[in-house]
């Protein structure tokens, strides 16, 4: 096709409405397929964004319960390994920068259960390269006075640090769990303290000696280094459709020291029996490459999660799918599960270069074995998406009004042209596509899709159903896009 018939194509699909653009698109597919589910090829309504970056909420995964409440996963930011003195109620840029200036001090008395090695607090500056500041660490000692009194167990002087520098004190033998109060003080030029709004329960803070609200910006950390990961799950509830939702949870993250430590991204969701089963992407590898598929288990929504650990739940996570081609590319991840008739229909991005450099396969396992992981065998590849320009993963619901498995996906990512894929499959295992969602009222730049089902991953278009993905044209700062979908055929 010359660029000047691209050009009009395009132009002619983003100008006419869904169903005009859909429906000539799938019947020329079903023509060449011969599938006659191309009159339930939903169109896409216009929607709304549940999440502005700020950061990300990436690859949702999405349950609509029996009452019509859902619950939905995303991938989000990481942050560093340590214990928390602060709550940024799942917004990192929540925070307010506090001045500190002349006899001014800033205080956190804290609980350490635990040994730990290094404290650190985070402090603005304004840009100044000439500001100062004091970070001493006391044993609590009955009283704020009384333990200010006393002399410290470490202390240093912050000279002409950066702006938002971690100001950080390390003991080379660890102090044991108890009570202890951090302070700021001797400040010059222009440094501050970063404070939240929200509180955390068993820390108190201090302004100028008196107790205020809220939580300044600080954490200890068992190592005398600060490590951090990637990505971690958030989790948000709705009862009215998506309009509105709790404030996000931070429900999942990774296990420090083990395979999994470096992030948990990609969420796919299902619950079965007593269990909801988590199934994510982590690596090894610091590029970002050469990434397995995890699963972990809770009895509820938002945790405790128990990590598969090869052979039983809990302990250090073990992968339930290894990928063993070139560590250059993606390798194994974003899980997806369906379960129909006691069998997990278990699929996962397989990535390796070649014929192979964008695929989805399928591995099942009895719903009914505790241990399923442990009994994964694979069925093949359900997809391959390799000749689709920026294909992603796929996300995989069952529907019984057709008797079919469907998947979604995004194409031409994170650029002005993308659109979304539709696949079918009667068995679970062979797939073929059906559609080209190309609605005008998707947001270009858009990536990582999930769309709704119950909790054994199948969609009844009689129910609301909904949508969702990731959007924007700036690398790691995506808005969330949440919409209906519309099967009338």
């Amino acid at each position: 096709m010359k660029n000047g018939s691209m050009v009009l194509l395009v132009w002619l699909l983003c100008a006419c409405t869904a169903p005009i653009v859909l429906k000539p698109a799938v019947e020329q597919l079903k023509k060449k397929t011969g599938t006659s589910s191309y009159d339930t090829v939903p169109a896409i309504p216009s929607g709304w964004d549940i999440y502005l970056a700020g950061a990300y909420r990436y690859g949702p995964s999405i349950i609509i319960n029996g009452d019509g409440s859902i619950d939905a996963w995303f991938a989000a930011p990481g942050g560093a390994y340590g214990i928390l003195q602060y709550n940024d109620g799942g917004d990192p840029n929540s925070h307010a920068p506090i001045a500190l200036s002349g006899t001014n001090t800033a205080a956190q008395k804290f609980t350490a259960t635990d040994t730990f090695r290094l404290l650190g607090v985070v402090c603005p500056n304004w840009g100044s390269t000439t500001s100062n500041l004091t970070l001493s660490l006391y044993k609590w000692n009955s009283s704020y006075s009384t333990t200010v009194a006393g002399t410290p167990l470490l202390s240093q002087a912050f000279v002409h640090f950066s702006d938002n520098a971690r100001l950080s004190l390390t003991s080379t033998v660890g102090l044991p769990a108890g009570n202890y109060l951090w302070v700021l003080s001797s400040p010059s030029g222009t440094p501050g303290v970063w404070k939240y709004p929200a509180a955390v329960s068993g820390v108190t803070n201090y302004f100028n000696g008196a107790v205020v609200s809220g939580s300044y910006e600080a954490a200890i950390y068992p190592s005398a280094t600060v490590s951090g990961y990637w990505d971690q799950v958030a989790y948000r509830h709705s009862t009215d459709g998506g309009v509105t939702w709790t404030a996000d949870q931070m429900v999942l993250k990774p296990t420090a020291h083990t395979r999994d430590e470096l992030s948990i991204c990609d969420p796919g969701v299902a619950k079965w029996g007593s269990y909801y089963y988590l199934g994510y992407t982590s690596t090894e590898d610091t590029r970002g490459t050469d990434n397995h598929v995890y699963v972990c288990r809770s009895l509820s929504p938002t945790g405790p999660w128990e990590k598969w650990n090869g052979t039983g739940w809990g302990g250090a996570p073990q992968p339930v799918i290894t990928y063993t081609g070139s560590p250059d590319y993606f390798g194994a991840g974003e899980p997806s599960m369906v379960v129909k008739n006691d069998t997990v229909f278990f699929y996962y991005s397989w990535n390796a270069g070649g014929t192979e450099d964008v695929t989805t396969r399928v591995a099942t396992a009895s719903a009914t074995d505790a241990n399923w992981p442990g009994s994964l065998t694979l069925r093949g590849t359900a997809m391959n998406k390799t000749s689709i320009g920026g294909a992603d993963h796929s996300d995989v619901k069952y529907r019984d009004d057709l008797q079919m498995f469907q998947a979604v996906h995004t194409a031409s990512r994170l650029s002005p042209n993308s659109y979304m894929v539709l696949w079918e499959s009667a068995d679970g295992i062979t797939f073929q596509k059906i559609a080209e969602l190309r609605d005008s009222t998707l947001r270009p730049y858009l990536h990582n899709c999930g769309w709704s089902g119950n909790a054994s991953g199948h969609l009844d278009p009689s129910t609301p159903q909904y949508i969702s993905y990731a959007y924007g044209p700036n690398w790691g700062a995506w808005n969330t896009r949440w919409h209906p979908l519309d099967f009338t055929p």
